[in-house]
């Protein structure tokens, strides 16, 4: 969460990135929840990890369309799309979590 946190307002995004300042979103989960910058997989892939029914800070909020880091209170941190970058906002309806 606090690597999540530490990209606020700092990154933008761009599709199919997963570098210092530059993301996509599932290249920006991660990157936080390894701390390097090379992908554990695609929106699909997140789809197919074990399903959570008590998220906890940290987890992954995902849909088939779109990813982020849970951080608690109905709220995410997500690399969201051009133009806005890395921003925190409510979970979007139909998410599911995920833990890694």
């Amino acid at each position: 969460v606090d690597r999540a946190r530490s990209w606020v307002g700092r990154a933008e995004y761009v599709w199919g990135a997963c570098s210092p300042g530059a993301f996509d979103c599932s290249g920006f989960v991660s990157h936080c929840l390894t701390g390097g910058y090379s992908r554990l997989g695609s929106t699909s892939t997140f789809m197919n990890w074990p399903r959570v029914s008590d998220p906890q800070p940290g987890d992954v909020a995902v849909n088939y369309g779109h990813c982020g880091i849970y951080i608690g209170g109905g709220q995410m941190i997500h690399a969201a799309t051009e133009g806005v970058g890395v921003i925190q906002g409510p979970v979007q309806a139909g998410m599911i979590y995920v833990r890694y």
